[in-house]
């Protein structure tokens, strides 16, 4: 899209600016996250996941007639300054279940965002300049050879919108209109929350638990892309496609059938526990797959990819554990969109510097050769250590909130 609006003129130009445009995205989230939670705490759930929708379907719709950089950037900016319905759902979810469906209702947040990717991505694809595949169409609507992109954004606007739509006319409010006998007046303040002995550590573990995440999310194609004699796969496209889909059909799999029996039967503290240390092997592993596809045949290579997929898949659980653990976790019923928007913030501060750091690290390695082109995987396994020691500092919760 940047080539064929004319913001870059160089294929290799092109990752530059896209950085650019999302990094936008995650910096005005970073901005209005927290605030947009702490609303929901006043005027209730319901609004706020309206307005949130509304400004995502126009800015998804709108997206796809942007002619220059700065209409990207515009359009990304207002998505990410009305988005706040991650902070919003999470309150509504644990406003909704009880112990006996909590885990089932949270395995399926995640699960609604791997569907949502793959879909996505295959939209994206078959829509994008639809025009010179299906030359009626141009003819017949013009504005499809104008803005090639059109077509795909307005869809993935659709989405939102009729979420919207639904959540209009069937959603009711889950916000508590009153406390309880003792709950406190006040609402409790985002400096209030941090000193919580009990929050500060999960807010921790959470923007570390993003930061690996975000990181594996984004060094995944590059690491299959990059040729054998430099450390990766040597992957073409399609092979890296194939690999980025069985990713994400893993990822539905664990989430849908696995999440709540383990819950269950472990508990979500001590799951969470185990979960942040499987990112451990996982990022030990990446770097191992290189070896192996030096030494042995094509069909081994892939079982290693499909192990590292597995475990990072698994790992991903540890985000609906923490959801969990962080509806338990809130003082009042009433201040869940305050203490939501709060790990909403945090998860935001590493979504807009993850990536740029793995990529930037991934560059050094293989470019320099940094500690033998290992220095990318080095700095992964001490973040994944250092998650895996601040789950260590969670006090086991249940559900507190009356």
């Amino acid at each position: 899209m940047l080539l064929d609006i004319g913001v870059v003129d160089d294929p290799r130009q092109a990752g530059f600016y896209a950085g650019i445009v999302e990094s936008v995205f995650a910096f005005t989230e970073l901005l209005t996250v927290f605030h947009w939670g702490k609303l929901s705490d006043r005027v209730g759930r319901k609004p706020v996941l309206l307005i949130g929708c509304a400004f995502s379907a126009l800015s998804a719709a709108t997206f796809g007639l942007s002619t220059s950089l700065g209409m990207l950037v515009a359009t990304r900016a207002i998505n990410g300054l009305a988005n706040g319905n991650v902070a919003v759902l999470k309150s509504v979810i644990g406003e909704i279940t009880d112990e006996s469906n909590q885990a089932r209702a949270f395995s399926l947040f995640p699960l609604s965002l791997a569907v949502g990717t793959i879909i996505a991505s295959m939209l994206g694809g078959y829509l994008s300049n639809i025009a010179a595949t299906f030359p009626s169409l141009g003819n017949t609507f013009p504005v499809l050879v104008k803005h090639p992109y059109f077509l795909a954004s307005f869809v993935a606007g659709l989405f939102p919108a009729v979420g919207g739509l639904a959540a209009l006319v069937w959603l009711e409010e889950t916000r508590p209109n009153e406390p309880t006998e003792d709950e406190p007046a006040e609402r409790v303040s985002a400096l209030e929350l941090l000193r919580d002995p009990t929050i500060w550590p999960l807010m921790y573990s959470f923007a570390l638990l993003s930061l690996e995440a975000i990181a594996y999310q984004a060094l995944l194609p590059l690491f299959f892309f990059t040729p054998l004699n430099l450390g990766g796969l040597g992957f073409n496209e399609a092979q890296i496609g194939t690999a980025i889909s069985l990713r994400g059909l893993a990822t539905i799999g664990v989430q849908l059938f696995a999440f709540p029996s383990l819950v269950a039967r472990v508990g979500t503290t001590r799951l969470f526990r185990i979960l942040m240390a499987i990112f451990i092997p996982t990022f030990v592993l990446l770097p191992l797959l290189n070896v192996l596809a030096r030494t042995h045949g094509a069909g081994l290579k892939w079982a290693g990819v499909g192990a590292v997929l597995l475990l990072g898949a698994v790992g991903n659980m540890a985000f609906a554990c923490n959801m969990m653990m962080t509806n338990d976790a809130a003082p009042t019923k009433r201040g869940l969109g305050t203490l939501n928007g709060l790990a909403a913030f945090f998860s935001a501060c590493t979504r807009m510097v993850g990536p740029a750091m793995a990529n930037a690290l991934f560059a050094l390695s293989v470019d320099r050769q940094a500690l033998g082109g290992q220095l990318i995987w080095v700095v992964m396994v001490a973040v994944a250590l250092a998650g895996w020691h601040s789950s260590l500092f969670l006090r086991r919760l249940g559900r507190k909130r009356g």
